[in-house]
């Protein structure tokens, strides 16, 4: 009688336990890769030569940095939701870089750093 008790516990505690996601894989996989890129991004602005520039400088170029990083690893899912996912992604780094989005900064992204 103990032992049956004691596997009773053991499966309720493994079922209790595992709880499923409320994300998709692809939503799963894109929040990684945008981690995954904002780290790059952090860690290629950091090693640049920004000398004069501002933190909002340095910080929107860094940002559309991780942005440009992410929405091509988002591409790799191929489906229409990650692509349109990916656009606003981009133009909310846009807009909310705001006055911070200078010349230079531009210049700076568009030459790849």
């Amino acid at each position: 009688m103990r032992w049956l008790l004691l596997m009773t516990m053991v499966v309720m505690t493994g079922c209790a336990g595992s709880k499923p996601s409320r994300f998709t894989d692809a939503q799963n996989r894109r929040a990684q890769a945008s981690m995954d890129c904002v780290d790059a991004a952090e860690a290629q602005v950091a090693s640049g030569n920004y000398a004069g520039w501002t933190s909002g400088e340095t910080t929107c170029l860094q940002r559309l940095v991780a942005a440009d990083c992410a929405s091509r690893a988002w591409a790799q899912d191929g489906d229409a939701q990650s692509s349109e996912a990916a656009a606003r992604y981009q133009s909310r780094v846009v807009e909310d870089c705001g006055a911070d989005l200078t010349e230079r900064v531009r210049a700076a992204f568009e030459a790849g750093l």
